[in-house]
């Protein structure tokens, strides 16, 4: 039997050890999302050098044009570390499962403001509440960001399932993308006849401009996007990972401004922090039902 076994674990060792080898040789990707004319490499590149320097592994960036595609590449396991958006990580979540939540930033309590989705009408609308743009759909086109945006698609589109009896697409006289959030809120003024959801962030920057717009309704602070990792890495490696975002701020806090930069969202964010479970379901309830709201994230995961 002694004979029998000692070839058998001299294989697995050496399979143990080819996959340990492979794992240090191959650079791992550290992925998200372009926004805009930003496609966000400079952002994460900063803290991807970092962890190739703490975790003695190499690191490659790598951005994709949308959110959609950013999921495309992860259904195919394409990436390892990524960085994503909070509705990108609930439609992650219905197209595959080798992904887990790392950490995300943490906004500290007079900053939780910031982060919110707002749907607004023009002045000349005469819209005065949502229920008046909900009463009014078929006189009104709803415009929104993108389909991968948080504050400018999923957030507004879970408040209005609680009030419409149907999809937009079947209610409104047409739903639009605007594609940013500052072109939604001019797309708007050019319809009219429209309301429009975005960042409560780009909509503040109207300033004196806000006056063009009824606001019809402001949500709760947005929980931020999380930093995802691939399941199948090595403990030893998804425990670096995650150690590296916790002490991020105290070992490099220039990688740290770096990632709060590229989203608008995430600037007064103060370090990373582990999430509990509640954390994102919590979206889920703004659609007064969580099948609801099931139901619009997987239209979206398709």
């Amino acid at each position: 039997m002694r004979y029998i076994l000692l070839p058998v674990l001299c294989v697995i060792f050496h399979f143990s050890f080819a996959q340990s080898s492979l794992n240090n040789s191959r650079p791992l990707v550290v992925a998200t999302y372009q926004y805009a004319d930003n496609p966000r490499v400079k952002n994460i590149e900063p803290f991807a050098m970092h962890f190739a320097e703490v975790a003695g592994q190499k690191t490659v960036v790598k951005s994709y044009p949308t959110v959609h595609e950013l999921l495309e590449a992860l259904r195919k396991n394409e990436a390892d570390i990524v960085f994503i958006n909070t509705f990108g990580y609930l439609l992650m979540r219905e197209i595959t499962q080798n992904y887990e939540v790392s950490a995300t930033l943490h906004l500290p309590g007079d900053a939780a403001s910031i982060y919110r989705s707002v749907i607004v009408s023009p002045k000349d609308n005469h819209l005065t509440s949502l229920q008046q743009g909900v009463d009014r759909a078929a006189d009104n086109f709803l415009i929104l960001v993108s389909p991968g945006s948080t504050s400018g698609n999923l957030l507004p589109r879970l408040k209005l399932a609680s009030m419409l009896p149907d999809e937009p697409e079947r209610l409104f006289v047409e739903v639009q993308y605007a594609e940013r959030h500052d072109a939604a809120l001019s797309l708007a003024l050019e319809e009219k006849f429209a309301i429009a959801s975005c960042g409560i962030d780009e909509y503040h920057k109207l300033g004196a401009d806000t006056v063009k717009f009824n606001l019809l309704w402001k949500s709760d602070p947005i929980p931020l996007g999380p930093v995802l990792v691939r399941k199948d890495l090595s403990e030893n490696l998804k425990i670096s990972l995650q150690n590296a975002l916790l002490e991020l701020r105290e070992q490099n806090p220039e990688a740290l401004e770096a990632i709060k930069s590229g989203w608008t969202e995430a600037r007064p964010a103060d370090f990373y922090t582990v999430p509990n479970d509640a954390y994102y379901n919590s979206l889920l309830d703004l659609a007064g039902d969580k099948q609801k709201a099931l139901r619009i994230i997987k239209k979206f995961a398709r």
